[in-house]
């Protein structure tokens, strides 16, 4: 039986294609789904917030004690220089592209506009063959209606696609009032696949 199939314009075997998820997240497991029949693979989403916020973590750490007596060197904590930034990120790609002999689609999770394209830049460079824009929105400005949120999504496809000569597939939540018309947006802007449906972290409140 001929399962092959296109996404995103990338030629499949089959459409099998394991998401995002700790089954992506070592070389060996990638290659397991490859020996099992997985047709494609979707690294394990990049956090730009969390960078940014290991960043400042790192910030405040280099700088206790430096009002301290000079000669107190002990005051100045050790670390390691691999704590910070996307790199073992994109090691991790570079392995599994060594490893495995079909298309890694890698996931970001962005912020900021110039974040979104920056490091979706820096993963096409590892050698991830597709890009996944992995949304993650929380209107809590009360300005802001329905209309403004549908128009933040379709402003960093169109960003990260004018930066990239990749397919970018954008990963949706559910929770759209005309959910059919979104995808549609999404594609009269330049998506090459639309991912259904993003599971966010829940606030659990006291």
């Amino acid at each position: 039986m001929d399962l092959k199939t296109s996404y995103m314009g990338l030629d499949l075997s089959n459409p099998l294609v394991p998401g995002a998820s700790p089954l992506t997240a070592t070389v060996e497991s990638c290659k397991e789904l490859e020996d099992a029949g997985a047709a494609a693979l979707v690294l394990p989403s990049l956090f730009q917030e969390q960078i940014m916020h290991e960043s400042e973590e790192l910030s405040r750490r280099m700088h206790a004690g430096s009002d301290s007596f000079s000669e107190a060197l002990s005051y100045f904590p050790s670390f390691d220089e691999d704590f910070i930034g996307p790199e073992s990120y994109l090691e991790h790609i570079r392995k599994v592209k060594e490893a495995v002999d079909i298309p890694v689609i890698a996931s970001l999770n962005g912020i900021t506009t110039g974040g979104w394209v920056d490091y979706s830049q820096l993963m096409v460079q590892a050698g991830a063959d597709a890009l996944e824009l992995n949304i993650y929105f929380l209107a809590t400005d009360m300005e802001m209606n329905s209309g403004g949120v549908e128009a933040l999504y379709s402003s960093i496809l169109q960003e990260t696609k004018l930066a990239l000569k990749k397919p970018v597939a954008v990963k949706i939540a559910p929770y759209f009032s005309a959910l059919a018309n979104m995808v549609k947006q999404l594609d009269d802007d330049g998506a090459d696949g639309v991912v259904l449906f993003n599971r966010f972290y829940q606030p659990d409140i006291d």
